[in-house]
């Protein structure tokens, strides 16, 4: 091969390598998804830390980890939420909640024609199984509707199923308005908080080991963030006794819990 034959071959090579390349780049720091809260008040904590080179999401779209600090440390970011535990099945509390909620709130809205200078304030009561939203739906209706032929000295308590109840009480006249939903109990959710907080900080920091372990050599350091959404904060007596309660195994060189509303960080293991 002549001299210019052969720098046409290594040039041929080092442009494909290039375009290689800038595909990868692409692929992993264009192609990202936006941050969700958590993620966006682990990256401001991190930076707050003194971190320079924090990088989200360094291999790829939804890939392991959700960042990286100064290209040694992977950081794993999940919500640390109530859980309904079962059997069979682990699920957040919210996964039940938002849409009886939106179920409730779909219902209500059937008897705004009905408004007949009378307004009512309405929040649920209600534990699992749940069941499902078509017999729910009408059950409702069918409750509310009873209710409004024969009310009943206010407040009361009405019955849907099993599963739901609803407190109504007097509400200063909405036009349009029968019913204005008030939220209401969980009956899962609350409980102690601190027993709390131990069972779903321990299910979320198995679940999240389960993860990493294919990818754990790949960094000298792994950290998890767990952003709560159940304490909101301890005192120093109860960081000590949560420190002593919970589980955190080797996989991880640090966890960290961010309070949900604030950013804070509230404890440290």
């Amino acid at each position: 091969m002549d001299e210019f034959a052969a720098r046409f071959a290594g040039e041929h090579v080092a442009s494909a390598d290039l375009v290689n390349s800038a595909a990868e780049l692409f692929v992993r720091f264009i192609v990202k998804r936006e941050m969700d809260r958590q993620e966006e008040l682990t990256e401001a904590y991190l930076k707050a830390l003194g971190f320079k080179d924090v990088v989200f999401e360094p291999e790829g779209k939804s890939k392991l980890p959700d960042f990286q600090i100064d290209g040694n440390i992977a950081v794993e970011v999940r919500r640390l939420n109530q859980h309904y535990f079962t059997k069979d099945k682990v699920r957040g509390l919210e996964e039940g909640r938002i849409p009886l909620f939106q179920l409730i709130e779909s219902s209500l809205s059937q008897f705004d024609s009905q408004y007949k200078g009378r307004s009512y304030w309405i929040s649920i009561r209600f534990h699992r199984p749940i069941g499902k939203s078509n017999t729910n739906k009408k059950a409702i209706i069918k409750a509310l509707t009873d209710f409004l032929s024969k009310p009943f000295s206010l407040p009361c308590d009405v019955k849907a199923t099993d599963s739901i109840s609803f407190r109504v009480w007097a509400s200063q006249a909405m036009e349009g308005k029968v019913f204005r939903f008030a939220g209401g109990t969980d009956r899962e959710g609350g409980g102690w908080v601190l027993a709390e907080f131990k069972k779903n900080f321990n299910h979320c920091v198995k679940a999240k080991t389960e993860k990493i372990k294919d990818h754990h050599d790949k960094y000298t350091s792994w950290w998890l963030v767990l952003v709560d959404q159940i304490a909101h904060g301890f005192d120093d007596d109860e960081k000590d006794k949560v420190r002593s309660m919970v589980s955190v195994n080797t996989s991880w060189n640090k966890v960290i819990v961010l309070d949900s509303l604030t950013g804070n960080n509230i404890l440290e293991i």
